[in-house]
């Protein structure tokens, strides 16, 4: 393990900090069409690829988890429709180019007869554009949020479960190029000691190059209450890859920052999931959000990766 100089901080400590100096400044619901019947959410950040701009977004059922990934097109300012590109039995995906070629990843599902989940895994898939996506690479099994980036080197970001993971801690690895990348390298990844306390998990959703060289790093940081009660709320650190050091994690939004909405199930409601986030050069940022497994929503915040860009150790 990666040794660091402070202790995690707690989520009560955390959500103080964000309410006592929150930068939520407006908030909107995204709109999707042609999947009538189905919920959208758990999206990817917009990005632009091919002279268009696109959403990946988690397309299911209320009553059901077995879902499809769906790339939607922009139609106009927060409003998107789908096109024809499809993964099936796919979640929560995440969208980076690498090599110049588009990147899609997300949480392969795998269910019984009964239609019931009892396997997955992070998959991710590539293609000269984005009608030609193939599958590539695997993560192990059971192992959600693993998120790849290209900076000199391939970056690494897993999710472990279990032993020292516990209920889910970051690992950390890097590659040379995206073919030496195994599912030894991420099963084999260091854990970050630092990002959550005893009794939270969380993940990694998005990796952004920062000024100085460092990684911004947006996430989920999680807790479960009495009942099974699921609590996630968006983070972001700085990660710094020579050092192996990070700052401590930032809360940067909760549910009851956006207006109410449907959701999945009553444990589900105080979820936010932050798929991905668009830095606007002014100082502020765009967050992509899933919103108790139900909705999408998307946030205009201050630009949390601004600070990290001052020089100083990570």
């Amino acid at each position: 393990m990666i040794e660091y100089v402070f202790e995690p901080s707690g989520i009560d400590v955390l959500l103080e900090r964000h309410r006592r100096d929150n930068k939520v400044f407006k908030t909107e619901r995204l709109s999707f069409s042609g999947v009538d019947g189905f919920d959208v959410y758990n999206i990817s950040h917009e990005f632009f690829f091919g002279g268009e701009y696109y959403i990946a977004g988690r397309v299911e059922k209320r009553d059901s988890e077995i879902s499809d990934v769906v790339l939607f097109k922009r139609v106009e300012g927060g409003v998107y429709s789908a096109t024809d590109v499809r993964i099936k039995n796919l979640q929560d995906p995440c969208f980076t180019v690498i090599n110049g070629k588009p990147v899609l990843g997300g949480t392969k599902i795998y269910f019984d007869n009964d239609g019931r989940i009892n396997d997955w895994n992070t998959a991710f898939y590539t293609g000269d554009d984005l009608n030609s996506l193939k599958k590539f690479l695997d993560a192990p099994k059971k192992m959600k949020d693993v998120r790849l980036f290209e900076t000199d080197e391939i970056e690494v970001f897993t999710r472990p479960q279990g032993g020292a993971a516990g209920a889910g801690k970051i690992g950390y690895a890097s590659a040379p190029s995206l073919s030496e990348i195994t599912i030894q390298t991420i099963e084999n990844a260091p854990l970050l000691t630092t990002q959550f306390a005893q009794g939270t998990w969380g993940g990694v959703n998005q990796v952004h190059l920062l000024k100085n060289g460092k990684l911004g790093v947006l996430g989920h940081i999680a807790v479960m209450s009495e009942g099974d009660v699921r609590h996630y709320y968006g983070m972001v650190f700085c990660f710094d890859t020579k050092t192996g050091r990070s700052t401590q994690v930032k809360i940067i939004c909760e549910r009851s920052d956006f207006e109410s909405g449907a959701y999945k199930r009553e444990d589900l409601i105080d979820v936010v999931f932050a798929g991905g986030l668009v830095r606007n050069g002014d100082g502020t940022a765009y967050l992509y959000v899933g919103l108790s497994d139900a909705e999408s929503h998307r946030a205009l915040i201050a630009d949390p990766f601004a600070e990290y860009e001052e020089e100083g150790e990570a």
